[in-house]
C-alpha cells in the first residue's frame, strides 16, 4: 500500500482553512475586502468587540497570509491579499476534480 504524505500545498491550504474556519474572521475578511486600508479600530467599532480580540483575529489571518498589513504612523492598515484568495479558489476547485491515478 502506498504511503500518503500531505504536500506543502496541502499544509498551506489547511492553515488557511483553519484561519477562515471562524465566523468572526470570515466577517473581518469580508469587511476588509470591502474597506481596504482599514485599521483595527475600524473593526473594533464595527464588530463591537474588544481591541485585543480583533487583534488576535487579525494576527491569525496575517499568519495565514490572507491579509497584508502596512504601518501608517501609529496605525496598521489592512488589505486582503488577492493572490492568496485566487490560490485558495484554485485549490478548492482542485478538490472537486477527480484524479486519474490510483
Amino acid at each position: 500500500m502506498e504511503s500518503i504524505t500531505p504536500s506543502p500545498e496541502d499544509e498551506r491550504l489547511a492553515i488557511l482553512l483553519q484561519a477562515l474556519g471562524n465566523p468572526m474572521r470570515l466577517a473581518i475578511l469580508r469587511y476588509i475586502t470591502h474597506h481596504p486600508g482599514c485599521i483595527c479600530n475600524d473593526l473594533v467599532v464595527r464588530f463591537n468587540r474588544a481591541q485585543a480580540t480583533v487583534s488576535q483575529h487579525l494576527a491569525t489571518l496575517r499568519r495565514a497570509n490572507v491579509l497584508v498589513a502596512e504601518r501608517d504612523g501609529q496605525a496598521t492598515c489592512y488589505w486582503v491579499d488577492p493572490k492568496q484568495i485566487v490560490w485558495l479558489q484554485h485549490r478548492l476547485s482542485d478538490l472537486g476534480e477527480p484524479t486519474t491515478s490510483r
